[in-house]
């Protein structure tokens, strides 16, 4: 087994009128809230008219006072944002929707390695050489650019923050700090991606502006920085990114066009696992590895035929950064003793592009909050990323004396410290750790329901897609399968396998991938109990193939 605990969900308590007769999926789709012909409706069904009011963000009638004061008088306004998708996306919606209302609009992003995250007085001076700019707009970060903030009014340029991460005691001295985290923000969804918040900030300026920009085409950017950003995909975040990914399968940006059709995505209805594990990480690549000026240009082009040299690089980069991360997260895994509850993993000259990625992949495979550490000489800079048990951003908040930058939210955190403090960094976290409790870091599966071979068909599978988009805060169904047998195995890659699964009531098939191969050796003639994770397959009978999350022997 790969989970120590098998446990089934609690049943819902509560009915509902939704037009669901499964009692599984009925029970799954009660859990999660939807008990309501209308809550029914906006969960499978959403439409724009669920978006909640953007001029509810607190700041946003300061921050859009200013930027339709720069319009008017032709000032030049300086988008600056993060260098990863959501920072990407955020700077592709602004900048559009500036341009069109008639903004001089450019932007920055900071280098990862040269100038690290966030509002750096330094990048901004590199851009106020070529030109007077009077305003600058960040996205996805500044929310603790306290002093740079302070450092550009005391230069005679006004600051609007948009942001998502959790805010510090003190805000930044902005014209305008758009958060739906900070305190005093009414706003009722709190859970936006940093593409979310910039995303409200163009519906508020196109609605003050009087021009007509389609907000259909805004959430297809929306929903990629959305995903890739791993925000919880419920309330507004599943409307934006239901919305976005629908749209996706009629794409009119050039540039994305052209990647899609290089992914062999184009036309056809998206997952949230196509923007996951494929269109993140190549517009992620260039920020990692290189500039992310380079995703820009892609979103920039003119023509597909523009795009597609663009698209190639951004596939080399991604391909370059998959081998550094390897390596990278091969020297960490040796770190791992097993028996700690915090990783603290650190290595000389580590790419700092992928330390995140690599706390990432260990704290999955672990099951612990994982920190990547990356040293270079006298300063060290890293990435943590935790478990769903642990709020990894509180228990870093009780060592944050010891860094010299800090932020993020409670499950994805960047940090930097000098190499001095990393011994005081080990010792002082781990001794937080050890004080949690122990069940807190048990690997435990929690099944949805358990079903028969025969009841997952047509229809089933048919509903269980009403619940897509899948990801964080809306996890795809966790479904048992009680004493089958395998009767049947296909290879059709290395680690890879096609099951055909019998039980008493019929047989279906199920694939064993290489994140679970060390459960084939459990995997025989003997009856077995299953986990598996339903997908669409249009090849085969039920419309529907299972994927193995692991196994026991029958009970």
């Amino acid at each position: 087994m790969i989970y120590e605990s098998w446990t089934l969900a609690a049943p819902p308590q509560t009915d509902g009128a939704i037009p669901i007769d499964n009692p599984t999926l009925r029970s799954i789709f009660l859990r999660r809230g939807i008990n309501d012909a209308e809550s029914f409706r906006r969960f499978v069904n959403p439409s724009v008219e669920d978006l909640h009011d953007a001029a509810g963000i607190h700041g946003i009638d300061a921050a859009c006072e200013r930027i339709l004061r720069a319009v008017r008088d032709r000032e030049a306004i300086v988008i600056y944002g993060d260098y990863d998708v959501d920072g990407v996306t955020s700077i592709v919606l602004l900048q559009t929707v500036l341009k069109t209302i008639g903004a001089d609009a450019g932007f920055v992003i900071p280098h990862r390695l040269v100038d690290g995250y966030g509002l750096k007085t330094e990048v901004l001076e590199r851009v106020l050489a070529e030109k007077n700019v009077k305003l600058v707009i960040t996205v996805d970060c500044g929310i603790t650019s306290v002093d740079p903030v302070r450092r550009a009014i005391e230069r005679g340029i006004d600051v609007i923050v948009t942001d998502h991460h959790l805010p510090p005691e003190a805000l930044p001295s902005a014209v305008a700090v758009l958060n739906p985290k900070q305190e005093g923000c009414n706003y009722p969804f709190k859970e936006l991606a940093g593409v979310g918040v910039a995303f409200k900030l163009c519906c508020e300026l196109i609605r003050r502006s009087g021009k007509k920009i389609s907000i259909d085409s805004l959430l297809k950017i929306a929903a990629i920085g959305t995903v890739a950003d791993v925000a919880p995909l419920i309330g507004e975040n599943r409307t934006i990114t239901r919305l976005g990914l629908d749209g996706l399968a009629d794409v009119r940006n050039p540039g994305l066009r052209a990647l899609l059709r290089r992914l062999g995505l184009l036309g056809r209805p998206l997952r949230a696992s196509d923007v996951g594990f494929k269109i993140g990480p190549r517009i992620n690549a260039a920020g990692r590895l290189a500039s992310a000026d380079t995703a820009i240009e892609l979103f920039a082009a003119a023509s597909e035929e523009e795009a597609w040299p663009i698209c190639a690089e951004l596939d080399r980069i991604n391909t370059e950064r998959q081998q550094i991360e390897a390596v990278v997260r091969g020297d960490a895994s040796k770190q791992v003793g097993g028996d700690e509850k915090v990783l603290i993993l650190a290595g000389k000259d580590w790419h700092r592009g992928v330390v995140g990625l690599t706390a990432g992949r260990i704290a999955q495979q672990w099951h612990r909050p994982t920190l990547a550490i990356s040293i270079d000489g006298d300063r060290c800079v890293g990435s943590g990323r935790s478990i769903p048990s642990v709020n990894l951003h509180e228990q870093l908040e009780g060592v944050a004396d010891l860094f010299t930058h800090f932020g993020g939210h409670e499950f994805a955190c960047g940090f930097s410290l000098p190499t001095a403090n990393l011994d005081a960094l080990r010792k002082r976290l781990t001794a937080q750790f050890d004080d949690l409790d122990d069940e807190l870091f048990r690997r435990r599966a929690e099944i949805d329901g358990w079903v028969t071979l025969a009841e997952v068909d047509r229809e089933f599978v048919t509903t269980h897609e009403m619940m897509q988009p899948f990801g964080a805060g809306n996890q795809q169904p966790m479904l048992g399968l009680r004493d089958v047998r395998v009767s049947g195995r296909r290879d059709f890659a290395t680690d890879c396998c096609e099951l055909t699964l019998e039980d008493a009531t019929g047989r279906g098939s199920a694939v064993l991938w290489p994140s679970v191969k060390e459960l084939a050796g459990a995997i025989n003639g003997a009856p077995i109990d299953l986990l598996v994770r339903l997908e669409p397959d249009a090849w085969s009978a039920s419309g529907g193939r299972m994927s193995i999350c692991d196994a026991r022997a029958a009970e």
